[in-house]
């Protein structure tokens, strides 16, 4: 019923870099949990009070089990990840944002700085000449965070698996950046958000939750599973995920298996304009009696706020919960 597919292997069949950059790849085994720092009282002061100063040098065990040594307060970053680039900005550090990767557009002041490619196609002569000293990059670019390494460049890898490795990664990127007032506004923001939808649905029987299923992509098709945020997100909105049973995040699925767990709501991400429209029209063969299907509950979200794990996440629980109960959040 379910198949396990790596990231990279995904990437290869076509779904776009825009999902891959924005961190929607962690494997099972991708959230570490929150990282601290190697030097013991490096983030405290006297009397054990949490100080919202970072004391440098600091060390962190990054996503890919690497320990990364920051000398200093980081002043030149270069961003290799739309949601880097969005935390870093709604952490008040984007003016310390001196490049971007090709897909950051967000916020608009992202825009407008130099681009030093994606994943594939970096341009390293670019980032040596920005001078940086710190690399934010993600997940499966193995080969891109050890050239940077030769170039000498701090890099600390930033994968979040789950919902909650993003909050705690927005708070390691607030500690290595010397911004940790910002991220824990941030957070605490997010979390209030996220507790608020929760709440609204926190009654609803278990047997009554709308049943979903969220196309990633179309050819295999593909869906998430345990351990990867955007199952969260769905199980957070009040919904049941109907691939909550699979082995990995991100799993493929038979079009059999769809039809026999009947999803009353089925979401794809707006980059499948294709996949929604030809499930709008009710043109999937053997689909037609679906229950999503017959009562048009076919939605179309932004990619942007619900395959990047950052801020703007809790923007794709909070519609994903409008869409399954209307009649809760209105």
């Amino acid at each position: 019923r379910f198949r396990r597919r790596g990231i990279v292997e995904w990437v290869g069949l076509g779904l776009t870099l825009v999902l891959i950059l924005a961190g929607c790849g962690g494997g099972a085994g991708g959230g570490q949990g929150a990282q601290t720092p190697a030097t013991p009282g490096a983030d405290t002061v006297q009397g054990g009070e949490a100080s919202t100063t970072t004391q440098y040098p600091l060390s962190v065990s990054d996503d890919a089990g690497r320990q990364v040594t920051i000398q200093k307060r980081p002043e030149r970053i270069v961003s290799l990840a739309p949601s880097n680039t969005e935390i870093l900005f709604a952490i008040g550090a984007g003016d310390r944002v001196v490049g971007v990767d090709s897909f950051s557009d967000y916020p608009a002041e992202a825009s407008s700085l130099p681009k030093v490619g994606g994943v594939t196609d970096t341009n390293f002569e670019q980032i040596v000449a920005l001078d940086p000293d710190l690399a934010l990059a993600i997940g499966g670019a193995e080969e891109q965070v050890q050239r940077l390494e030769e170039l000498g460049i701090p890099t600390v890898v930033i994968q979040p698996a789950t919902l909650e490795d993003v909050l705690e990664r927005i708070e390691l990127i607030g500690r290595i950046v010397d911004a940790q007032e910002g991220a824990a506004r941030v957070v605490r923001d997010m979390r209030n958000r996220i507790d608020a939808v929760r709440s609204r649905v926190a009654d609803i029987p278990e047997e009554k939750r709308i049943r979903v299923f969220y196309e990633v992509w179309h050819d295999p098709l593909m869906t998430v599973g345990p351990g990867g945020f955007i199952h969260d997100v769905i199980e957070a909105a009040g919904g049941v995920n109907i691939a909550a049973d699979a082995g990995s995040p991100w799993p493929e699925i038979s079009l059999e298996t769809v039809v026999d767990k009947d999803p009353q709501v089925i979401i794809v991400p707006a980059s499948l304009k294709s996949s929604y429209e030809e499930l709008r029209a009710g043109k999937r063969k053997g689909w037609e009696g679906i229950t999503a299907v017959r009562e048009g509950r076919i939605y179309s979200i932004d990619d942007n706020i619900i395959s990047r794990p950052g801020p703007r996440l809790v923007e794709g629980l909070e519609q994903i919960a409008r869409w399954l109960y209307p009649d809760r959040f209105q």
